[in-house]
């Protein structure tokens, strides 16, 4: 992944927050799988594993309606290709969701965040479709 300073510093500091309080499983997930798909680096082997399986995660509970969890697909190294990334100007971003107040309220924003990031991804969503039928465990 490849961020600005300030925005790694702030990720850092809600992931923190979001660690320590069991409320907050969800925006961890939400924000994990945001901030990876915003920020997907250069091609490479890891690059593209990484983005893949955020990408996919995103799908389970943002299209399929799952509960955010545990990634499921990292088992497949080397069965994804590189997608090329969207422009993600006007995105939210990892400032969009506060690092204190009322855990509703954090949940709300990182999720309305990891939406937003799906959303600059729509060129691939057949391609993540596609991979989650092939991939998906059984």
């Amino acid at each position: 992944m490849v961020s600005a300073p300030a925005c790694w510093e702030r990720y850092g500091e809600l992931i923190g927050m979001m660690a320590v309080d069991p409320a907050l499983f969800e925006a961890r997930s939400y924000a994990v799988d945001a901030f990876a798909a915003q920020h997907p680096g250069t091609p490479g082997p890891q690059a593209i594993q990484s983005v893949a399986i955020h990408l996919l995660n995103m799908y389970e509970y943002l299209v399929l309606g799952h509960a955010p969890g545990v990634p499921r697909f990292a088992g497949h190294k080397g069965a994804f290709h590189w997608l090329t990334p969207p422009n993600v100007a006007g995105t939210l971003t990892v400032l969009s969701v506060p690092v204190d107040g009322l855990c509703e309220d954090i949940n709300t924003a990182a999720r309305a965040w990891a939406e937003s990031v799906w959303g600059a991804w729509s060129a691939h969503h057949a391609q993540i479709a596609a991979w989650h039928s092939q991939f998906s465990p059984r």
